[in-house]
């Protein structure tokens, strides 16, 4: 039995997005145990605090411990040196992240370049991707308070939900929204850049996170619109699938960090 193409686009994206969450409770799981059991976690401690509704918030530290038998001058110049240099140097856990990204970055750009070129490529790098991704959420999640992480996570998802009944089963064409958010998306990468370079006001910060939110739902019903078209025009291969799958994927991941951004400068 032949299956659509939306049936194909909609596999590929949940189990990759199936990948990431279900990888991303389990960060949070074993952070939560090694909480508990008052060990380390990737290199990190934690102390608990109750939020403002009564939720445990784990808040990561990276204890830097302090030598108490030096006390004479000279010996506290060395330690205020020392110590200089042990900021300096990245943690473990930093050394780690920075890896993870980077494999996150380079399956990330893979995807998208050949993904056109071969599916099992594309497919193997968007795996890849899932799977890096997972680790540098629950990282995000925890500077933050990670229950409300998991607030943007279903919040996330019941938007995905909406925009794609709204652009498969509206009725309307909204090809007409392309240029609108392409320019939307150069302003939102300036914006980055002029944030990264300059620095931001919180208020601009939350400001931004809302725009780009927008701007990426606004996105999904693009994409999911797209979609019905192509399949409505007979297309039905897994090629075009996985291709419309990344689009999708990365349209809700972009979503989900736009929210997290504005609730963690709320």
């Amino acid at each position: 039995m032949e299956t659509s193409l939306y049936f194909k686009t909609l596999l590929i994206l949940s189990i990759q997005l199936g990948i990431i969450f279900v990888g991303c409770f389990y960060f949070l799981k074993k952070a939560k145990e090694s909480y508990i059991q008052g060990v380390p976690f990737l290199g990190l401690e934690f102390i608990g605090k109750k939020n403002s509704r009564g939720e445990l918030d784990l808040i990561p530290i990276n204890p830097d411990p302090i030598n108490e038998d030096e006390k004479n001058d000279s010996s506290l110049v060395t330690s205020d040196t020392s110590n200089t240099e042990k900021e300096e140097e990245p943690t473990k856990q930093q050394a780690l992240m920075a890896k993870i990204f980077l494999v996150w970055m380079l399956s990330m750009f893979g995807m998208i370049i050949f993904a056109r070129i071969n599916t099992a490529m594309g497919l193997s790098l968007m795996t890849i991707t899932s799977i890096s991704f997972s680790p540098l959420l629950g990282v995000i999640m925890l500077e933050m308070d990670e229950n409300d992480g998991l607030r943007a996570i279903l919040l996330t998802c019941f938007i995905t939900v909406a925009a794609a009944i709204v652009g498969m089963y509206s009725g309307i064409d909204f090809s007409f929204m392309r240029s609108f958010l392409f320019f939307g998306l150069c302003a939102l990468i300036l914006i980055g850049l002029v944030r990264l370079f300059f620095g931001m006001t919180t208020a601009m910060i939350r400001a931004k996170a809302i725009a780009g939110a927008i701007l990426f739902s606004l996105y999904l019903v693009y994409d999911f619109n797209r979609l019905k078209q192509i399949g409505d025009l007979g297309v039905n291969d897994w090629s075009t699938a996985l291709q419309i799958a990344i689009s999708i994927y990365l349209d809700i991941l972009n979503l989900l960090l736009e929210i997290l951004d504005a609730m963690g400068n709320s």
